[in-house]
């Protein structure tokens, strides 16, 4: 009797373990499938919230755009309207999602430069180059701009440089900064083996599939200064 009255309690104890087991595993797969649900959840959402913002600040581009457009062939700084479309392109230059930051940003480095005010169009050319979410080509565009404005200002040395980077890089940036590195052979103080790179360089530019007309002219005149028509 009391060893048919051992095994039911020792069955009732294995059978509430089961059940203790069971609905840990039940917790712990719910649990699971909740996280999973709120991850999803916030993903989703933030996603949401991304283009949400992406569209907003599209929007608010493409009005500083059309407040600029309606100031054609005035003076850039000119009136409220200008102010206003430049101080939208500041907030998204600052702000934005990337995609819009970047292009509001070389835009308003454009306007600073229209503007002399040179100092600031370089903060804003150098945020954008050194922007690793930034697209390629705008950060490429950002570092040329900025070596070009300051061709009479920095050391000879750290242009070269900044030039060269972008050969390596390769790409249609390849002939303008190529031309860079040409004038830079052409300054005041160059020696004659200078002068036979730059040829060698405007040269190349002239050949390049991708030199526009335009730089394929001024790579002319430049070639004519050496004695060379091209």
């Amino acid at each position: 009797m009391a060893d048919d009255l051992f095994q039911e309690l020792e069955e009732e104890q294995r059978l509430a373990k089961m059940r203790s087991v069971g609905l840990r595993v039940g917790v712990v797969v719910l649990c699971v499938l909740i996280v999973a649900g709120i991850g999803g959840g916030v993903w989703g959402w933030k996603q949401h919230q991304l283009h949400t913002a992406q569209a907003q600040a599209s929007n608010r581009y493409f009005e500083a755009m059309s407040l600029l457009g309606a100031l054609s062939g005035k003076p850039v700084t000119e009136g409220a309207a200008h102010q206003k479309a430049e101080g939208i392109l500041q907030d998204l230059a600052q702000s934005a999602p990337e995609g819009v930051r970047s292009y509001a940003a070389m835009y308003l480095a454009e306007l600073k430069l229209q503007e002399h005010d040179t100092a600031s169009a370089l903060k804003l050319w150098s945020a954008v180059a050194e922007d690793k979410k930034a697209d390629t080509s705008l950060r490429s565009m950002a570092q040329y701009r900025g070596l070009n404005a300051r061709m009479d200002t920095a050391p000879r040395d750290e242009l070269r440089a900044g030039y060269q980077a972008l050969v390596q890089e390769g790409g249609s940036w390849v002939p303008l900064a190529k031309e860079g590195l040409a004038v830079l052979d052409l300054a005041p103080g160059s020696t004659k083996t200078d002068h036979e790179e730059a040829r060698r360089l405007l040269q190349q530019v002239q050949s390049s599939p991708d030199s526009t007309e335009g730089l394929r002219q001024r790579a002319g005149m430049l070639l004519q200064t050496l004695g060379e028509a091209g």
